[in-house]
């Protein structure tokens, strides 16, 4: 009940924010230099995603989990790219990661497959690609002849279809006489394939003769999480059986480049 009302609360704000941002637009002459460019852009960069985080139901083993990179792809059309307010969308691309995180096990849980010490498995695993649309209104401040500093709020409505994950830790004997899977994890996406988050950000741009060169650096914050599932620990030697919940936010902090061509018939710019 709090999360809608909350939602409901940053909806009406950014419908309040585009109302007054596009009147704002209409009554800004504009900069001259920004005119020279296309609306369309593309956008590449890297992202970082928060870590999951898991809750402990019983037992003493658990998991260390970590910020996984990513990667987002795709362009934008920015309606008034020469204005100081402006409405912003487009088309991005993204491999959302399951999971990457570090397990490890007692000699004592395992010393009858491997005896010397205790032993550490790398897990990580991407899911299949995301397509989201942002919605984004940005305010574009004129610093210097050529640069530029923007900020940006607004929303991100993201396709993900439905699908489950899962991965097992199975020791095998030397003759191959005994096996014993000793750590599960499975999760799944929502039921609901669309999803949504909130966008904050704020970068640079800069004019040269050919291209107009973006930055920003962007937060998503999801309105869902993307993954939820159960871990277990099992069939050990000595310690007994740990369980738990496992949940991935989907939240991530990107660096984020965009490239605007020169329009064409364009020689020089006017600054």
């Amino acid at each position: 009940m709090v999360k809608n009302y909350l939602e409901k609360i940053v909806v009406g704000l950014f419908l309040t924010i585009i109302f007054y941002s596009s009147a704002a637009s209409q009554n800004h002459k504009g900069y001259s230099v920004l005119q020279k460019y296309r609306k369309w852009g593309f956008i590449v960069g890297p992202v970082l995603y928060n870590r999951a985080k898991i809750n402990p139901k019983y037992g003493d083993y658990t998991f260390d989990n970590k910020p996984i990179w990513g990667f987002n792809a795709g362009f934008e059309y920015d309606f008034f790219p020469d204005k100081k307010w402006s409405f912003v969308t487009g088309f991005i691309v993204a491999l959302e990661p399951v999971f990457n995180g570090n397990i490890s096990f007692k000699k004592e849980d395992i010393y009858s497959f491997y005896e010397e010490e205790d032993l550490q498995f790398s897990i990580k695993e991407y899911a299949i690609t995301s397509f989201s649309a942002p919605l984004l209104v940005r305010l574009n401040l004129k610093i210097r002849k050529k640069i530029f500093v923007n900020f940006l709020t607004g929303f991100k409505i993201m396709f993900f279809p439905r699908g489950t994950s899962e991965i097992g830790i199975i020791f095998h004997s030397e003759d191959n006489t005994e096996t014993r899977e000793v750590f599960g994890l499975r999760v799944e996406s929502p039921d609901n394939g669309i999803q949504g988050s909130f966008v904050v950000g704020a970068g640079a741009s800069l004019a040269i003769k050919k291209m107009l060169l973006k930055a920003n650096l962007v937060y998503i914050m999801n309105f869902q999480n993307t993954f939820e599932g159960e871990y277990q620990f099992d069939n050990l030697l000595t310690s007994p059986p740990s369980r738990g919940d496992y949940t991935l936010s989907g939240n991530y902090v990107g660096l984020l480049f965009t490239i605007n061509l020169l329009k064409k018939n364009i020689d020089e710019l006017e600054y």
